[in-house]
């Protein structure tokens, strides 16, 4: 709502208003999940969760940082000039609300 409200706000003054609300994204703060006592990653269980995730998701992979950061790319582009108070979504279509 937070969004919708400034866009309609701003919109007067020429400012578009979005947000991003990205999907689960292989980061290193992700990785903590499948950190062993030692610290190391666990590879084998973070294999297993990143392909459950990936079978989940209509495209069949995890989200990568570079996704999201394309994402954001492209509302702050001229590409999106007539786009305000959209709440965009990059997960790989795992959610299509």
């Amino acid at each position: 709502m937070l969004t919708r409200t400034l866009a309609t706000e701003l919109g007067r003054y020429g400012v578009r208003v979005n947000s991003v609300a990205p999907g689960f994204v292989d980061t290193p703060m992700v990785a903590r999940n499948f950190s062993r006592p030692d610290g190391t990653v666990d590879p084998d269980a973070r294999e297993a969760d990143f392909a459950s995730r990936a079978a989940s998701s209509p495209l069949g992979r995890t989200g990568e940082p570079w996704d999201i950061a394309m994402a954001v790319l492209y509302l702050a582009s001229d590409a999106a000039r007539f786009i305000t108070g959209q709440t965009i979504r990059p997960n790989g279509g795992v959610v299509m609300p």
